[in-house]
This record gives structure tokens, sequence and C-alpha cells, in this order.
């Protein structure tokens, strides 16, 4: 029951997001590709979403926000359709990560897939444990490519993310996370 209970809820939060074009507080995730899947590829051959994969916690009650800041320029145009600063297809969790990375002054361009970032962060000379803290980048091998996203907060045994493409439609999202499902990135904290 639970299961269903999960997956009713998954599948409501993601055609709330596909009405709108937008979310706050919906259960799903997406793992996004560094790399768009070919223009052939059906809709059954994709990659399972992170939602799809995790589930989504809506956010705890107080969170303190860094807001969908991503640039209009890779936000207001189709996901996957140009390259950022940093080599990363827009309206991805890595485009997003990178470009927070970025306004802090740290780098992580040519980082990839989601899932080689703990590798290269730690190539790099960048701390990488299993504790969250605000700011740092969750991080997750799960999936084809993986997925980053921000923490906001940590709350017991969740944190409050904020992401793009965890449904795996390109948009922004604010979720709960099990923290034991990622290690941490910490790039300036």
């Amino acid at each position: 029951m639970r299961r269903l209970t999960r997956t009713l809820t998954a599948l409501a939060a993601a055609a709330a997001l596909t009405a709108t074009g937008a979310a706050t507080t919906v259960p799903a995730s997406a793992a996004a590709p560094a790399v768009p899947p070919p223009a052939t590829a059906t809709a059954a051959a994709r990659p399972m979403s992170m939602a799809a994969r995790l589930g989504t916690l809506a956010p705890s009650a107080k969170v303190d926000l860094i807001g969908d800041n991503y640039p209009a320029k890779w936000r207001n145009i189709p996901q996957d359709s140009v390259v950022d600063d940093w080599n990363m297809y827009n309206r991805e969790c890595v485009s997003w990560a990178a470009f927070t990375i970025d306004r802090h002054g740290e780098s992580a361009s040519n980082y990839g897939d989601a899932k080689y970032w703990d590798d290269n962060a730690r190539k790099h000379g960048y701390r990488v444990d299993n504790t969250p803290t605000p700011g740092s980048i969750a991080q997750t091998d799960a999936g084809r490519y993986g997925h980053v996203a921000v923490v906001d907060s940590v709350h017991g045994s969740t944190v409050t993310v904020e992401d793009y493409n965890w449904a795996g439609d390109g948009h922004y999202l604010v979720h709960d996370l099990n923290k034991a499902d990622f290690r941490y990135l910490h790039f300036y904290n």
C-alpha cells in the first residue's frame, strides 16, 4: 500500500508540474544527463527519473531558499537546447549546481554527468563526505546519469534541497531527500 501511495503521489505531482510548468513541492526525481538522449529516443527508452526512482517529499516547513535564480538565458528555452558556461546542457541538475557553485567563486566546470561529480571533486581537492551542510552539493550515482542538488537545510534524517530536473522535465524544484541516499561535496562550505 505504501508503494501504491508513493506512486500515486509521484504521478499527481508530475501531472501538477506538467500543468503549471513549475514546482515547489512535488514528489519526483530525475537523473539529469549532462548529454541529452538522442532525438530519436522514445519515452520508454529514456532513463527513469530520480523522482520515480527515489520519490519526493515536500520540503520541511522552515527553509532558507536560494530560489530559482538560474539565468533566464538557460531557463526560458527548451531543456538541453544549449550548453552553459560550464559545458553542461541547460535546465539539468548539473548546470544548476555548477551555476550555484560559480556564484560562490568555485568551479565545477566540465564535471560531466552527476555520477562523476564526487570523483571530480575529490580530484580537485574538495571535501566529499556523508555530512550534509547548507550549501553543500548532494550527489548520487543512482540511475543512468546520477543527480546533484544544492542543500538548503538539514533536518534529522532528511535534507531540503533545490535542484533542476528531479522529475525529468527540466524544472526547478524544492524538496526533501533521505540524507543517507547521497554523499556531500563541499565546494564553498
